[in-house]
């Protein structure tokens, strides 16, 4: 886990596939950098995403999670799933897919400066 900044849940870092889907027609892979129980964030999409537009992700073996666009920063989207996923859904996939983070210690605080 990383520092969260206050979030009400925390985020794990991860490299995690996924299919997303627009509708039923469009459906296309992205990468996710982070999942929370509340949502996730798409890295390096090439496709155009609206905030508050409505999508559908396939997570690792979960079924369809549906979720809202909450901001959309060049090659970063954030999403909000309508139902958050449960504690032990999240901490299976950041067991999997999760990735160490290093903290650097602060000088003057817990490390050498």
């Amino acid at each position: 886990m990383r520092d969260d900044c206050g979030r009400i849940n925390p985020r794990h870092v991860v490299l995690l596939e996924a299919r997303c889907r627009k509708s039923s027609w469009h459906v296309f892979g992205v990468e996710l950098s982070d999942i929370s129980q509340g949502g996730c964030c798409i890295v390096g999409s090439a496709e155009n995403f609206e905030p508050n537009q409505r999508v559908a992700l396939r997570i690792a073996n979960l079924k369809a999670i549906e979720a809202e666009v909450r901001w959309s920063q060049e090659d970063r989207v954030g999403l909000e799933f309508l139902t958050p996923l449960g504690k032990e859904q999240i901490d299976g996939i950041a067991s999997l897919y999760g990735i160490p983070v290093m903290r650097r210690a602060m000088p003057g605080i817990g490390g050498p400066a």
